[in-house]
């Protein structure tokens, strides 16, 4: 039994040997029809031994013709983190050492987690090195560990490979996507423009002074610089922007209803975007920020910190959180949240709106951090809940289905309503709308002064 798996491990490229090609198992099969044909007539048992003689005196002297391990010096170059739904690229370096050319096939010990297809057959030049390149797309955030290279190389005559295992132990980081986050330093004013928001739509006196432009219709006259309009001849006016240098925390939920799957991922991947793409805004514009995230217990937290090397620390810290299958402590997390942020700061939480709306106990706690912070609350519109109160209902049941979707989107309304008149808005957007969404509520509360 041990011998039968040690050959079927083989087979499946999981341990080393020398096996038969498909041209070795056709030519053996052509010979074996032969000798059937030729038993039909009369033929001596000399000739027989002859051939078989040399037919294993051809398969012996291929198998000599294979290369040895230390015959080929092998390298496997990647990067060191790869973001999640991002192409990378492998690299198997093969420096031949021998005299001869070889064919090379190979299988990477590459997680399950990561999609990506083998290259066929590729040609190893004698002495010279070969690159093989082959693609991976990471599936999964964490940390996963790269092993065993698998490498087969065909003889010369192409009768037998030789798998030899390679040892190369490699870690690999999958970070979060951050195109959201990219797209916005690319251009800021173009990420949001489907939102309507323009970065530096101040109010008049609010923010600090940017420059002097030229007046163009539309800004506010009383922002009008004469003295510099005097001087120029041209009507000039002031710009500000928004001040720098305040302070929002970011709490993640990482619950059980966060595990909710998306057509892309689940609601948690889809938050760690989002609070990432935010947290790139406001280094961006030279605030701090601060990371909680959180279930039954605080798993991660990051201090607040300013300036874009700042994100590496938030990515470093957060990018293998999962969800656990236990309900969230709200108060917990605002408590720890509070603990280390005495300061007036902005506080974002990414949650599920519908679990959060039916626990009223919050609202007490909630009203309290009000007095000092600015709360907010974003979270990923249920998806079904919307396809059923949208849906033409053809019989009983379906109408019975679209009746209780919409009673329950009208109470979860009413509840936002009564939050949000004790100053304390909740937000839900779709799943790839909630990173944009999240800014643009950033970037208005700084528009309007109100942190």
């Amino acid at each position: 039994m041990k011998r039968f798996k040690s050959l079927w491990d083989r087979l499946l490229f999981r341990d080393k040997g020398i096996i038969p090609t498909k041209k070795l198992l056709l030519l053996y099969s052509l010979f074996i029809l032969a000798i059937l044909v030729l038993s039909v007539w009369q033929f001596s048992w000399l000739f027989l031994a002859l051939t078989t003689i040399l037919a294993i005196s051809l398969l012996t002297i291929d198998i000599f013709l294979l290369p040895k391990k230390e015959e080929m010096i092998v390298e496997r170059m990647l990067e060191s983190e790869m973001e999640r739904y991002q192409k990378e690229t492998v690299s198997i370096s093969i420096q031949n050492l021998t005299s001869d050319n070889y064919m090379v096939r190979l299988k990477d010990g590459i997680p399950e987690t990561f999609q990506t297809i083998f290259p066929s057959s590729q040609p190893v030049a004698s002495e010279h090195k070969t690159m093989i390149t082959y693609d991976v797309f990471p599936q999964r955030r964490g940390k996963f560990l790269i092993d065993s290279l698998y490498l087969r190389f065909k003889s010369k005559l192409g009768l037998w490979e030789r798998q030899i295992t390679y040892n190369l132990p490699t870690e690999v980081k999958v970070i979060p996507n951050l195109s959201e986050a990219k797209r916005y330093l690319a251009s800021a004013q173009n990420y949001l423009l489907h939102e309507g928001i323009k970065i530096r739509k101040m109010r008049s006196g609010v923010g600090e002074f940017s420059k002097v432009r030229s007046y163009v219709v539309g800004d506010d006259p009383r922002k009008i610089n004469w003295r510099q309009s005097a001087k120029l001849q041209e009507m000039m006016t002031n710009e500000y922007e928004p001040e720098h240098g305040k302070y929002v925390t970011i709490l993640i939920d990482c619950g059980r209803m966060m595990g909710v799957e998306l057509k892309e991922g689940n609601r948690l991947e889809k938050t760690i975007e989002a609070a990432i793409t935010l947290a790139t805004a406001a280094l961006h514009n030279g605030d701090h920020i601060a990371v909680i995230a959180f279930s039954k217990e605080i798993k991660a937290v990051v201090p607040a910190g300013r300036g874009l090397e700042h994100l590496d620390i938030i990515l470093q810290t957060i990018y293998a959180i999962q969800v656990d299958a236990q309900e969230s402590n709200y108060a917990l997390a605002l408590q720890h949240a509070q603990s280390i942020q005495h300061k007036r700061s902005m506080m974002l939480l990414f949650s599920d709106v519908q679990t959060f709306v039916n626990e009223d106990h919050h609202l007490f706690y909630l009203k309290k951090l009000r007095k000092k912070h600015l709360f907010v609350m974003m979270g990923i519109e249920d998806q079904l809940l919307h396809q059923k109160i949208k849906m033409k209902p053809s019989n009983a049941i379906l109408a019975m289905e679209k009746s209780v979707a919409q009673k329950q989107y009208l109470h979860q309304k009413q509840v936002m309503k009564k939050w949000e008149k004790h100053g304390l808005p909740m937000l839900e957007a779709p799943a790839d709308r909630l990173a944009v969404t999240t800014v643009s509520h950033y970037i208005e509360t700084l528009n309007r002064g109100m942190l």
